[in-house]
């Protein structure tokens, strides 16, 4: 909030970095000092969901995330892809470090983190050589030491295939034939 509110009337609320869990309605009251409401103001928030689309081909992807920095040491870092079903971890960070033994198989070496991600409060994912089979909806997760769920973030991800640039059949079975009696 600014400073001298109460002398500018601006009661406008900044809020930095919204998440998906932020997708609810915020109120506003001025009490005055015997505890009456002298206004009130309800605002509703929505959070858009984001989407990233690439063409079928491309090095890579980044799946974006940025959050406040200063995240605690002990956070960890979880990103899952939720659809299709079932649920696969793409990429995990804990205690500092990348942990690949907790990676679903068909993303082991295809994934990045930045360096000191914690601090600077980017929790982008760099997806190599994404395919049709990764498109789906993932979330990240910034998990602190009770099991408490401190941010989260969904991206809607999509491979676009370009049909134009496969090559053709080299089947030269027709598909539909001219039947003979």
């Amino acid at each position: 909030m600014k400073r001298d509110l109460l002398k500018t009337g601006d009661l406008s609320l900044t809020l930095k970095y919204p998440t998906d869990w932020d997708r609810k309605t915020f109120t506003c009251s001025v009490y005055s000092r015997e505890g009456n409401v002298l206004m009130k103001k309800d605002v509703k928030l929505q959070v858009k969901v984001c989407q990233v689309e690439v063409e079928e081909g491309v090095e890579s992807v980044q799946l974006p995330f940025k959050t406040t920095g200063d995240l605690p040491e002990d956070a960890k870092v979880w990103w899952t892809r939720e659809q299709p079903e079932p649920q696969l971890t793409v990429h995990f960070y804990q205690n500092g470090s990348d942990q690949p033994e907790k990676q679903y198989e068909c993303y082991k070496g295809r994934t990045e983190m930045k360096n000191d991600l914690l601090k600077t409060g980017d929790l982008s994912l760099t997806l190599k050589n994404p395919t049709v089979r990764d498109t789906g909806t993932y979330d990240c997760e910034v998990i602190i030491s009770e099991g408490n769920v401190l941010r989260k973030k969904t991206v809607i991800f999509k491979v676009k295939v370009d049909i134009r640039n496969r090559s053709s059949s080299t089947d030269p079975t027709p598909l539909m034939a001219e039947q003979s009696v």
